[in-house]
Order: structure tokens, then C-alpha cells, then sequence
């Protein structure tokens, strides 16, 4: 009896090392989400060199999105800042 119990153990602990080697080689074969891709735009072109809704600072090659107002180009660090700042540009133009 004892070695029926010992074997079934072992089979056990096989059968979940063997469906832990699989979805860890499946997760390493998944391809990762590129980064967003940044636009070419120069800083020069923008009205300021920050993004008006997180703060940060835009580098040259750094900005994903741009949104015009008041013929003006602002750029962003995020599609999600663009969209933030476009709900009310006036606000946050406001807090300069």
C-alpha cells in the first residue's frame, strides 16, 4: 500500500512540474507589446517642451501625440495625456 501512495505522489508532482515547463515556455514564446511609437516632431515645433497633463518633460524623439489648440502644436509623453488635455485644454493651459 505504502508504495502505491509513493508512487501516485510521484506522479503527481511529474504531472504538475510538466504543465508548469509548458506555460512558462508559452509565456516565453508570446510577443511582447511593442512600446508606443514615438513621433518625429521638434521640440522647436511645439508651444512648450512639457506635457501639460503629467508634467513631464518632452525630449527630442520623446512624443507619442500632438494636439493643436488656439493655433498652437502641444505634444505629449501619451495618447492617454491627449486625450486627457483635449477634455479641457483651457484648464490646464491655466495651471502653466
Amino acid at each position: 500500500m505504502k508504495k502505491i501512495f509513493f508512487a501516485l505522489h510521484i506522479c503527481t508532482a511529474l504531472l504538475l512540474v510538466s504543465c508548469n515547463k509548458n506555460a512558462t515556455e508559452q509565456s516565453a514564446t508570446t510577443t511582447p507589446i511593442p512600446e508606443e511609437k514615438k513621433m518625429e516632431v521638434k521640440l522647436s515645433q511645439l508651444a512648450t517642451n512639457k506635457d501639460f497633463v503629467c508634467g513631464m518633460p518632452l525630449e527630442e524623439g520623446g512624443v507619442a501625440d500632438t494636439a493643436s489648440f488656439e493655433n498652437k502644436l502641444y505634444g505629449f509623453c501619451s495618447s492617454e495625456c491627449k486625450a486627457e488635455f483635449q477634455k479641457a485644454p483651457q484648464t490646464y493651459l491655466a495651471q502653466k
